[in-house]
């Protein structure tokens, strides 16, 4: 009698195990774009002298804004000239439109001690110490205020000679106001403010790895303020290293203002796959045994731990590989003690 025995063959597979904190690009990258511009609201031409004194306490221009969103007052530039040794502040101030005059103030812009100002006249600068919208359209007044001086002690603005802008009325205050048809030398800066650049993507991917963006920016006068991902603030640059929400797709929202009446912001969003996992076992590969057969150390380089015996340790230098195509290397554990790689190994079920 002839007795048949049958011996299964073990089967084999390969694995490719990243880990140890490696990151690797996924698809190509994703960008947006957003830029405008828009004129200031300046007076240029032929200007004479007016003063602020013996009831002329104010004097305002009048600008319409222009038909855009999101504008604000970045500076305000007035000539001024110091006549005589007048004393206390002068205010710059906004004004709203009442009928083509100006109604009531809406926000101070700036002041300056009047005893600093040059005998011989100069343009000073005026920044809001907070942010001064304005509607699209609409009307406004500069309005520039001082009530203490006298006719030996005062000081004196820039006035047009001529009518130079047709649309915009100019006014002074002596007991009530008149509206004028020259205007005064007052200049009025414009930046955006409150801007958004939504960047919409998918990530796809059902592996063991962790999602993560990096932002690649190329800004002209912008000045980002925050980004969200699906929300999520990660403050006002989006690195690889930040924690995101874990999903199938993404909004990243761009925050930020300008800071001049231009800009432009581009922004190439890359995906990345995080490989955060610093060990591996049998169980995790679901074998009865496991061979290594190639270590490709990453960028930094690291230290790769057999079985918890630092005995055990493979050291290898960023980019450096090791192969044991030769030898058999059993292990039941493997765990990066610094930096990562890629490790390919042999699990036998």
């Amino acid at each position: 009698m002839t007795e048949l025995l049958i011996v299964s063959k073990p089967r084999g597979r390969i694995f490719r195990w990243i880990g140890g904190g490696v990151y690797k690009e996924y698809k190509s990258p994703v960008s947006g774009s957003r830029s405008d511009s828009v004129s200031n609201l300046t007076i240029s031409g032929t200007f004479t002298y007016t003063h602020l004194w013996d009831g002329y306490t104010m004097r305002a221009q009048q600008y319409i804004i222009p038909n855009k969103n999101n504008l604000a007052i970045g500076e305000v530039r007035i000539w001024l000239k110091r006549v005589g040794s007048p004393a206390g502040t002068l205010y710059v101030e906004l004004w709203d439109d009442d009928g083509d005059l100006p109604g009531s103030k809406i926000a101070d812009i700036g002041s300056i001690d009047v005893s600093t100002i040059s005998t011989d006249g100069q343009t000073y600068t005026f920044t809001p110490s907070s942010t001064i919208t304005l509607e699209p359209n609409a009307k406004y007044w500069i309005v520039v205020k001082y009530e203490d001086g006298d006719e030996d002690n005062y000081v004196e603005v820039h006035q047009g000679t001529s009518d130079i802008k047709a649309d915009w009325y100019s006014a002074y205050y002596y007991s009530g106001w008149h509206r004028e048809s020259n205007d005064y030398d007052f200049d009025v800066y414009l930046k955006f403010v409150n801007l958004e650049l939504s960047i919409n993507l998918d990530f796809i991917y059902s592996g063991t790895a962790v999602r993560r963006l990096q932002e690649t920016v190329s800004k002209s006068w912008a000045t980002i303020t925050d980004v969200k991902v699906n929300g999520q603030s990660v403050g006002a640059s989006l690195e690889k290293e930040d924690n995101i929400p874990q999903a199938d797709s993404y909004t990243v929202t761009y925050l930020f203002d300008s800071t001049s009446n231009s800009y432009s912001l581009s922004v190439d969003i890359q995906r990345y796959l995080y490989y955060n996992k610093t060990s591996i076992t049998l169980d995790d590969l679901d074998v009865s045994e496991a061979y290594l057969q190639e270590i490709e150390f990453g960028d930094s380089g690291g230290v790769l731990r057999i079985d918890d015996s630092p005995d055990c340790d493979l050291v290898g230098s960023g980019g450096e590989t090791m192969q044991f195509t030769g030898i058999l290397i059993p292990f039941r554990k493997l765990e990066w003690i610094s930096g990562g790689g890629e490790v390919l190994i042999l699990g036998v079920e």
